[in-house]
C-alpha cells in the first residue's frame, strides 16, 4: 500500500468534509481544513517540492507544531515519495543537529522559532530550509533560510502523488537516545499501512463518523502515526490541541461531539484528578455524551490503580495498547470483550508475540515471565545505517523488543519493564511495575515510580520515589507504605529507600526517565532505615 495514494484517495471523496480542527485553550476554533482544501494545498506543496530537488527517496524534516501546514507538509513530502524526518522541538541544538546529520535530511520545513533558537543547525542539513513565521513572530525569517509563503508563491497545484514502492521510506524517527546517540527506525508505506488496518479499523472499529481529540505532540508515533495518519488513513474528523490540559480536555469532550481520544498516562492520571476535584459544571465526561465511545492509553504503562479510577470517575474502561517505534502497535485490550486492567491485550490481527528467555532465546510458557519478541507486517528491518545494532535486536525474523513481559493461558500480555529497568536484588530480579503496582494503591499517594539505586552489600536495592497528596504528611506515609510493603511484597522486593517528591520525572510521552530517579536514589542523603 502507498499511503499517500490512499490518502488522497480519501481526501477525494466528499471534498467539502472538514477533516482538521485546531481548538485554542480558550474553547475557540481558530482554524479549519476541508478535506479539498488540503488536497489542493497539498498538490501546490508537491509542485514546489519537486521544483526543489526533492526525488523519491530523499529526505525531508518537518516541525510545524500544529500549525495548518502540518497535515498539507506530510501530505505533500509522502506525495512526491521521499520520507518524512520529524523534529522534536523538545531537542537541543546538538541533538537536532545529529538527527538532520544522521538522517541526511535534503531539506527542512519548520517555524521560524525553530531555526531563530538553533540557527547553528543550518548548515546539517544538505538543501535549504522554508521557513514558516509563528503568528506571534515577525515575518521576515534568518538568511540563509527561506520564508514559507515565499517558496510557494510561484507554484500552482495540480500534481498528484507519486505511487512509489510498498516499501519505500515513509517515516523515519529516532529513539530518544537516553542510551548513547539517537538511532533512526524507519518505517515504510506498508508497515504504517498494515498497523493501522490491524489496529484503527478492525480493531478498534473506527470509522470515518469517528472525531478524535488530538492532544498528543505529533512528532512521535502515537501522535504522528495514529493520530495524524490515522485520521488520514480512516477519514474521521480530528480536533487538534496544541497541548494537553485536564480541563480544556474534559470541555472538549462535551463540546465538540468527540468519540475518540488517544493519549498517555499522565494525562488519564491528571484528568481523573480534575474530575475529582468537581470538574462537572459544565457537564463533562458524565454528561450523556452519546457520541464519545473509546479512551485509549499507550506510549507507557497505565497502572492498574489509575485504570480503576477513570472508570470510577468517567464510567469509561480505557483500552490500552502496547507500541514501539520500531514496530508501531502490537496488541491492543479489545473493544468488545474484556478490557484486563494491568494487561495491554492480545496480538492485532496479523501480529505474533511471544516471550522468551533473553539468554537461551527459548520460548517460554504461559504465566513465565522473558523478554517480549514480535514478529508481523509492522515491524521495521532495521535501524538507520546501523547494521551491527539491527542485528542484535533480531533473532531469525522476530524483533527483541527489550520489554520484559508476561502472557496469560488466554494470551493477554502484561508488561513488567524494560530489561534495563530491572532491579537485581542480591542476584534476584526484581521489576518495578509489580513493586508499584502495590504501592499506588495506599491511600495518601497521588504518584509513585519505583528504581534501583546502588547498594554495597545487595548490588542494587529497591527505591521508591513518591508524590503525596497535598494534605499528607510524608512521615506518615512513608510509615503506611512500609506497612503495605511488609504485607504485600516479598522481602528482597520491598522498597529500602523513600524519597518524596513534588513531581515524577517523565519524557514528553509520559514515560517515567528512570535515570533521573537512580540519580535522585544515588544522591538521597537520608539513611534507608
Amino acid at each position: 500500500m502507498n499511503l499517500a495514494r490512499h490518502f488522497w484517495n480519501r481526501l477525494s471523496q466528499d471534498a467539502d468534509r472538514v477533516l482538521f480542527e485546531h481548538l485554542a485553550p480558550s474553547g475557540e476554533i481558530t482554524w479549519r481544513q476541508s478535506r479539498g482544501a488540503l488536497l489542493t494545498e497539498a498538490s501546490l506543496w508537491m509542485a514546489a517540492l519537486r521544483a526543489a530537488g526533492i526525488r523519491p527517496g530523499d529526505r525531508v524534516a518537518l516541525s510545524l507544531g500544529k500549525a495548518t501546514g502540518l497535515v498539507t507538509a506530510h501530505l505533500a513530502v509522502l506525495g512526491v515519495g521521499a520520507g518524512v524526518v520529524p523534529l522534536n522541538p523538545a531537542l537541543s541544538a546538538v541533538e537536532t543537529e545529529a538527527v538532520l546529520r544522521q538522517a541526511e535530511v535534503k531539506l527542512a520545513i519548520t517555524t521560524s522559532s525553530t531555526v531563530s533558537r538553533a540557527p547553528e543547525i543550518v548548515a546539517a542539513v544538505n538543501g535549504p530550509w522554508w521557513v514558516a513565521a509563528q503568528a506571534e513572530e515577525p515575518d521576515e525569517v534568518p538568511p540563509p533560510t527561506i520564508a514559507l509563503a515565499e517558496v510557494l508563491a510561484g507554484y500552482r497545484p495540480g500534481d498528484e502523488p507519486s505511487i512509489g514502492p510498498d516499501d519505500a521510506l515513509a517515516l523515519l524517527l529516532f529513539t530518544s537516545g537516553t542510551t548513547g546517540q539517537p538511532k533512526g527506525v524507519g518505517l515504510t508505506h506498508h508497515n504504517i499501512g498494515a498497523n493501522l488496518q490491524a489496529l484503527l479499523v478492525e480493531t478498534w472499529q473506527m470509522s470515518a463518523e469517528d472525531r478524535l481529540l488530538h492532544a498528543l505532540p505529533p512528532h512521535h508515533l502515537h501522535g504522528l502515526g495514529l493520530g495524524l495518519y490515522g485520521t488520514l488513513y480512516v477519514g474521521n474528523a480530528a480536533v487538534l490541541l496544541d497541548r494537553f490540559d485536564p480541563l480544556v480536555v474534559l470541555t472538549a469532550l462535551a463540546q465538540h461531539r468527540i468519540s475518540v481520544f488517544m493519549g498517555v498516562p499522565t494525562m488519564y492520571h491528571r484528568m481523573t484528578e480534575r474530575m475529582a476535584a468537581g470538574a462537572k459544571d459544565p457537564p463533562l465526561i458524565g454528561g450523556g455524551l452519546s457520541p464519545l465511545r473509546v479512551f485509549i492509553s499507550g506510549s507507557a504503562p497505565l497502572s492498574p490503580e489509575t485504570f480503576r479510577r477513570f472508570e470510577e470517575q468517567s464510567g469509561f474502561r480505557i483500552v490500552e495498547r502496547y507500541g514501539l517505534t520500531e514496530t508501531a502497535i502490537n496488541t491492543s485490550n479489545p473493544l468488545d470483550a474484556e478490557r484486563r486492567p494491568g494487561t495491554v491485550g492480545l496480538a492485532l490481527p496479523g501480529v505474533e508475540v511471544g516471550i522468551f528467555d533473553p539468554h537461551t532465546q527459548q520460548p517460554l510458557s504461559p504465566g513465565e515471565t522473558g523478554e517480549i519478541w514480535v514478529r508481523g507486517p509492522h515491524v521495521f528491518s532495521g535501524y538507520w545505517n546501523n547494521p551491527e545494532v539491527t542485528a542484535a535486536a533480531f533473532c531469525d525474523d522476530w524483533f527483541r523488543t527489550g520489554d520484559l513481559g508476561v502472557l496469560s493461558t488466554d494470551a493477554y500480555l502484561s508488561i513488567n519493564g524494560r530489561m534495563k529497568e530491572l532491579i537485581i536484588v542480591g542476584g534476584t530480579n526484581v521489576t518495578p511495575g509489580e513493586v508499584e503496582a502495590v504501592l499506588e494503591t495506599q491511600a495518601g499517594v497521588r504518584e509513585c515510580a519505583v528504581a534501583g539505586v546502588p547498594d554495597a552489600d545487595l548490588g542494587e536495592k529497591v527505591a521508591a520515589f513518591i508524590v503525596p497528596q497535598a494534605d499528607q504528611a510524608a512521615a506518615s506515609l512513608e510509615a503506611d507504605l512500609r506497612k503495605r510493603a511488609e504485607q504485600d511484597l516479598a522481602p528482597y522486593k520491598r522498597p529500602r529507600l523513600y524519597r518524596f517528591l513534588a513531581e515524577i520525572p517523565r519524557n514528553s510521552m509520559g514515560k517515567v526517565e528512570r535515570g533521573k530517579l537512580k540519580d535522585l536514589g544515588a544522591a538521597a542523603p537520608k539513611p534507608e532505615e
